[in-house]
């Protein structure tokens, strides 16, 4: 799961690395509002953490589905069940998709 925020001065997608799952861990971590500086035209800039927005980590999913051929033709070499190996990035797809939903439901309230 990544989370994104757009800059005030040039409207460009930005990305932050943290671990948490929910805003209220994020507000645990980082405090109400997280300093960033924008990666396009370096302005520095206050984000409340209410317009950081979840989205799925492709990288990830990425790294799934190539793990899923690689087991599906391991196990089909050998004769086994080659479908419950390939459910295995569809499984990812849809837990990364439920997490950045539940990020983006949750809002935390302003001081």
């Amino acid at each position: 799961m990544r989370l994104s925020y757009y800059c005030k001065s040039c409207s460009r997608k930005n990305f932050v690395r943290v671990k948490s799952n929910n805003r209220f861990d994020l507000q645990m971590e980082k405090g109400d509002e997280i300093k960033r500086n924008c990666d396009l035209c370096g302005t520095h800039g206050i984000t409340h953490i209410n317009r950081l927005d979840a989205e799925p980590n492709r990288m990830a999913l990425i790294i799934a589905l190539s793990l899923g051929v690689v087991l599906t033709g391991f196990v089909f070499y050998f004769g086994w069940i080659a479908s419950i190996t390939f459910l295995l990035p569809i499984w990812f797809y849809f837990d990364q998709q439920k997490r950045a939903t539940d990020f983006n439901k949750i809002k935390v309230p302003r001081k």
